[in-house]
């Protein structure tokens, strides 16, 4: 049976993995100006997924210390 904290690592595994895929699409977006809106949307996804991790992160911490 898995505690709250081997739940609470395992999304902040999901949102590291959600990160990558994330910015390997965005790498794999052809530079054309039609897709400007593409990756003004995909920026702001990348900024709400870090703000998602930094604060898990510190509510982990916060439940079993420093060292998850």
């Amino acid at each position: 049976m898995s505690t709250i904290k081997d739940k609470l690592i395992e999304v902040l595994d999901f949102l590291d993995y959600a990160h990558s895929e994330l910015d390997t699409a965005t790498n794999e977006l052809p530079d054309y100006s039609a897709n400007e809106s593409s990756r003004t949307y995909m920026s702001q996804t990348e900024s709400y997924l870090t703000d998602a991790k930094d604060i898990l992160e510190d509510a982990v911490t916060e439940l079993v210390g420093n060292r998850y």
